[in-house]
């Protein structure tokens, strides 16, 4: 089983931590990135958060806002 999900996944991220989230759907631990992608020309999405907060990030993979939850979930 994969892990991946019909909701998204809450992150709790810190001021200054940086994250690398799956693109390629391979990872074996969504939503962060594993190194799965490697040789198929998709890359992860990084990035460095300036406030903490929590992230949605989508567990569905059919968002069409990158890696973060754009509701697309509520309709499969």
């Amino acid at each position: 089983m994969s892990g991946w999900q019909h909701s998204p996944f809450p992150v709790a991220v810190q001021a200054g931590e940086t994250k690398a989230f799956c693109r390629c759907g391979q990872s074996k631990n969504p939503p962060f990135c594993d190194g799965s992608h490697a040789g198929s020309g998709i890359a992860p999405h990084v990035e460095t958060f300036a406030e903490s907060k929590t992230v949605w990030i989508c567990g569905c993979r059919q968002t069409g806002n990158d890696v973060y939850c754009d509701g697309s979930h509520k309709k499969l």
